[in-house]
């Protein structure tokens, strides 16, 4: 449908009303654009004067009659204006309670679109007219799923130790990739109003500039990220200074979503070594094991797990989780497994939650997980490094 003047100057006439009362954003976008290639004016919440609102109708003009006829005026966080170029009409929504639970696929989810729109933006869950569209709205359950796992694990914290605003619960994110979980992580410990300091770690320089900017732009002062490989952190006297530096004291709680294939080991031998109180980790890519399992070993339990390629790989992922697993209990964590996310979305959907019940054990502790390797000719590599220095210490 074309747009025309008598519909321009409608549009014009509506906008200009209702700009009186200032305005967020204005998103002029293309019918079922679902965010793509719209064009993006940010407000300052105040009410604009003559010349920039003469400024503002013109640009809504030039949009639409390039095709940009669907316009929302976000007038606040609780109102928006929808405008039809086409038609030149406008009309006011309220994000009210009903609004929001059809948002949220009628549950009650950890971040809502009405407290937590400035994050669910930030990270692109939301688009900046405020809706969320179907691509998004799988990852949007999906976060705030994680959020619900997450919950118990600092409630635990909390009850072990005093956490106030000068004794912040101190998370450390290793591998934290594109850092969506670590803002959810962020945003969640903000709405429970528990104080905190979070760090996230991931060897890629642009994804860590691309955090950064995005905790900047928020204003989270608290949420830090830095360029490094999980190993860097080193071990011992070495780790414990990494981190303090990074977070201003021992971590609360060590989280690795994803961390590829060993990484994950290095983040469990670190969270280890450190005594960490809670661990989060969902493991990804495990594929060390694949090679070292004997095959007679193999054969003894099935002839084709050891003949079917397929088969030897996910025996191998399986047994690799089950030996981390062993080594965090047998070192004194209670661990629970459970499904990160729906098994359709991804296959890499388990998470390993751990909480120290007391002290961490020591590694002679160990002995028995290190002859169940043995028998299956395996050496795992957070066995092979929880268990050297001892060796190390032997040798001396």
């Amino acid at each position: 449908m074309a747009v025309h003047d008598g519909t321009i100057a409608r549009m014009r006439s509506t906008v200009a009303r209702h700009l009186r009362r200032g305005f967020v954003r204005a998103v002029f976008a293309r019918p079922g654009s679902e965010g793509q290639g719209d064009e993006i004016l940010e407000g300052s919440g105040q009410a604009p004067d003559a010349a920039m609102t003469t400024d503002l109708l013109r640009r809504a003009t030039a949009a639409a009659k390039n095709g940009l006829v669907k316009h929302t005026w976000v007038l606040d966080e609780h109102t928006r204006l929808l405008v039809d170029a086409r038609h030149g009409g406008g009309k006011l929504v309220t994000l009210d309670d009903a609004r929001v639970d059809k948002m949220m696929g009628g549950k009650d989810r950890g971040l809502r679109p009405d407290t937590s729109g400035e994050l669910l933006r930030t990270i692109g869950i939301m688009n900046a007219d405020g809706t969320v569209s179907a691509k998004h709205a799988k990852k949007y359950k999906q976060i705030t799923h994680f959020m619900e796992l997450c919950r118990p694990v600092w409630e635990a914290t909390t009850r072990r130790r005093t956490v106030d605003a000068s004794h912040p619960l101190h998370v450390l994110d290793l591998g934290c990739g594109n850092g969506y979980l670590t803002f959810v992580i962020a945003e969640a410990l903000r709405l429970a109003e528990i104080p905190a300091k979070i760090h996230g770690v991931d060897v890629r320089a642009d994804v860590i500039e691309r955090s950064t900017a995005r905790a900047v732009s928020l204003g989270w002062d608290e949420l830090t990220f830095s360029c490094a490989s999980i190993d860097a952190f080193g071990s011992g006297p070495a780790a414990r200074d990494a981190v303090a530096g990074a977070l201003g004291g021992p971590p609360d709680l060590i989280v690795a979503l994803h961390a590829c294939d060993t990484a994950t080991d290095d983040a469990i031998a670190l969270a280890i070594e450190l005594g960490a109180p809670s661990l989060l980790v969902a493991p990804c890519c495990q594929h060390e094991l694949a090679d070292q399992l004997r095959p007679a070993a193999l054969a003894a339990l099935s002839p084709a797990i050891a003949s079917q390629g397929l088969l030897r790989q996910d025996f191998a992922a399986t047994l690799t989780d089950a030996v981390r697993i062993d080594i965090l209990e047998a070192m004194g964590w209670s661990v629970d497994t459970l499904e990160f996310v729906g098994d359709s979305h991804t296959p890499k959907n388990l998470l390993i939650r751990a909480l120290l019940r007391g002290r961490p054990g020591e590694p002679d502790r160990l002995r028995g997980v290190r002859e169940r390797c043995e028998a299956l000719g395996i050496m795992p590599r957070l066995l092979a490094r929880l268990t050297a220095p001892k060796a190390e210490a032997c040798a001396s």
